[in-house]
């Protein structure tokens, strides 16, 4: 029989993966990611566990470009917003270069903005996430902490891993927090379970615990490299500066960067105290689609009715046309693109200076405020 050449493969998609597809999906997705495709089918990894979320494109039958899309609820000041995030992008080897990834994802950018979210939070900054109009996921500080930097209170806060049955009391640190992800009981407990052993610690004083700090490795290390990132954190800030020097003596670290949103002014000010002078940066490995602005500025109502005067706020305005954001105050308009759009609206180095009244009152509503990806991470 002869074979069928590339370009008469019959091709399928972009849509929901099939359940017959689940196996040759997870193959995609471990030679992609793991550059090996398991022995043993039927070991379905979480990311591709069911249809809902999981849209492929696929040739004869067989899934070869796969995009993972999640919703979350974010909390900002009190502000709910729902948002997307993707991740498991990846594409077979011989099907790369052909545009089927920004196929896939140009209509994971649609079904995100259809089903209501307003922001496309990506774990990635290649290209394929620029051409789409991706902007920097938003400014953050970091700083390097090591054992001898690390402060030191009497009596000090005691750092250990967590354990399962402390999901309860890191719940109740991470809903205090005024900008997060909406997060139920059942996601704490139900993430505790699996999660507790691999990177979290909590801090206790006085036997109560009083942060808690999410650490990973860096994309690609072993599991034995003596350096980790802070993925996620709640809790006080100065328990958490405090506690370092106990996380050090008992895990063996060797350095620690530590990462904070741009609006958590009271960690930035603890590390410059400390020592650890933090550095104005951007969230990396991750960027940002901004995918309905009006629709995102409707539900920061009230977050925008705190910063502003009634005048400033009778007087904005928002609107969106295809790829395009524009913002206006009285007769002043902006025209953007979305990936500047974002920049602006969320911070970042590819924010654009605005001119005039409209200028001097989108500085004191922007950017918005962002969490951590955290547990949340796709």
């Amino acid at each position: 029989m002869k074979r069928k050449s590339r370009g008469e493969r019959r091709e399928e998609g972009p849509r929901l993966v099939r359940r017959e597809e689940l196996d040759d999906l997870g193959d995609l997705v471990a030679l992609s990611f793991g550059g090996v495709v398991p022995r043993r089918r039927g070991r379905r990894n979480r990311w591709w566990q069911g249809r809902t979320g999981s849209y492929v494109i696929a040739r004869d039958g067989k899934p070869v470009s796969h995009i993972r899309v999640v919703y979350n609820v974010l909390s900002l000041n009190g502000c709910r917003l729902k948002i997307a995030s993707i991740g498991g992008v990846c594409t077979h080897p011989d099907y790369r270069g052909q545009g089927i990834a920004s196929t896939l994802l140009d209509h994971c950018v649609e079904v995100a903005a259809d089903a209501g979210a307003s922001l496309l939070l990506i774990s990635g900054e290649r290209g394929l996430y620029r051409r789409a109009l991706a902007a920097d996921a938003g400014p953050i500080y970091e700083a390097e902490v090591s054992p001898d930097s690390a402060s030191v209170a009497t009596p000090a806060p005691c750092a250990r891993p967590a354990q399962p049955e402390d999901w309860a009391a890191c719940a109740r640190l991470y809903q205090s927090e005024p900008v997060r992800f909406v997060r139920s009981a059942g996601f704490f407990r139900r993430t505790f379970s699996w999660r507790a052993v691999r990177g979290t610690w909590v801090i206790e004083w006085g036997g109560e615990v009083t942060a808690y700090m999410l650490l990973s490795r860096p994309w690609g290390t072993p599991a034995d490299y003596p350096r980790r990132l802070v993925a996620e954190y709640a809790g006080s800030r100065a328990a958490l500066l405090e506690g370092l020097p106990s996380l050090f003596d008992a895990s063996g670290f060797e350095q620690i960067t530590l990462r904070a949103p741009a609006w958590d002014q009271e960690l930035a000010y603890l590390l410059d105290r400390a020592g650890s002078a933090p550095k104005p940066t951007t969230l990396p490995d991750h960027t940002i689609r901004l995918l309905d602005l009006p629709r995102l500025m409707r539900r920061l109502r009230s977050h925008t009715a705190e910063r502003l005067s009634r005048v400033h706020v009778r007087g904005l305005t928002f609107d969106q046309e295809g790829s395009r954001c524009i913002f206006g105050f009285g007769d002043e308009k902006l025209q953007l693109d979305l990936r500047k759009g974002a920049a602006l609206v969320l911070g970042g180095p590819e924010a654009p200076p605005v001119d005039g009244e409209l200028g001097r009152v989108l500085a004191l509503l922007f950017p918005v405020p962002l969490p951590l990806p955290g547990l949340n991470y796709v």
